[in-house]
């Protein structure tokens, strides 16, 4: 078999490659009005036929595209987080006011495991803040997925009332998104553990004559000055990265599983049994790994219009 010529794997655009810090997504940075994200479970990828009514080159015909299942059980949230810029400009934390009262017996029980609280309520609102956002909790035990909740934070444009009034209550997919939407999905990568430079960077082998091994880097640089420049492809962790995708299109919001479920059910997932989503395309992360859903930083100026989907 001939020598296959490609160009070098792995983008040196991300780095350094580092693990991420957490297994659900970090986000730093919130776009548009009222909740401005989501978080949703990934289930698996499947294909859809749909009747193209956009301008290209198969519009009003018949097409057959991939897109990603992301089951998405609702949120509650449990706090308010209070931010404050500092001289710098930095963003600091100053207060948080939490209720868990009203959360289901279940996910109040569950959540002890990650949100630390004594007391149902606590906290105050102090006196001068810059913005607030919305700590949420995820409730996975509600479709049968055996995983611990999830809390993280949304980032949110409501009031300091309209937050409070929020807490404790149950948020759905559709008080944030609407079907032909473009959003941001952000998620944690397949893990590969530590890999070689031929795998983690597609480096050529070297001849079975080489007396250092064939499957490393030919030169790590000069050897007056000795020094190894970063861009050389060297072993070490291969994905499990925090990773966003841009532009992705929601195909179809929907509370009926059986439209999307088969017999057998998603490998390594099962079946749906709650509310999906069907995103055009493919998004980061294993099945069962949750992902979040942001809205886009430019948004599309209307709503398309996706057409039918036929099967």
């Amino acid at each position: 078999m001939g020598y296959v010529h490609k160009p070098r794997c792995g983008t040196l655009q991300f780095w350094p490659r580092s693990r991420a810090e957490r297994i659900y997504p970090k986000i730093s940075a919130w776009y548009g009005t009222g909740l401005q994200g989501f978080a949703a479970y990934k289930v698996g990828m499947t294909q859809y036929v749909l009747n193209e009514t956009r301008k290209n080159v198969n519009f009003g015909k018949e097409v057959i595209k991939a897109a990603t299942i992301l089951e998405v059980p609702p949120i509650y949230p449990v706090a308010i987080g209070f931010y404050k810029k500092d001289a710098a400009g930095r963003k600091r934390k100053i207060a948080t006011l939490f209720d868990v009262k009203n959360l289901p017996k279940e996910l109040k029980k569950d959540l002890k495991r990650t949100f630390n609280y004594k007391n149902e309520t606590g906290g105050k609102v102090p006196e001068s803040f810059d913005y607030v956002k919305l700590q949420v909790a995820t409730f996975p035990r509600k479709i049968d997925l055996k995983k611990t909740p999830e809390v993280f934070e949304l980032g949110t444009t409501y009031k300091i009332e309209e937050a409070k009034a929020l807490l404790g209550k149950e948020l759905k997919i559709a008080d944030c998104f609407t079907e032909g939407e473009y959003v941001d999905v952000t998620a944690v990568t397949n893990g590969k553990g530590t890999q070689g430079p031929v795998k983690r960077f597609g480096i050529k082998r070297r001849n079975h004559h080489s007396k250092k091994g064939r499957r490393r880097t030919g030169s790590m640089g000069s050897t007056t000055p000795r020094h190894i420049r970063w861009q050389v492809p060297l072993a070490g962790q291969m994905g499990y990265n925090q990773r966003t995708e841009l532009d992705k299109l929601i195909l179809k919001i929907s509370d009926k599983p059986e439209e999307v479920n088969s017999k057998k059910g998603f490998t390594n997932y099962g079946l749906v049994k709650g509310n999906f989503v069907l995103i055009d395309g493919s998004v980061p992360g294993p099945a069962k790994r949750m992902v979040i859903l942001r809205k886009k930083v430019i948004p599309k100026k209307d709503v398309i219009q996706i057409g039918e989907i036929l099967k």
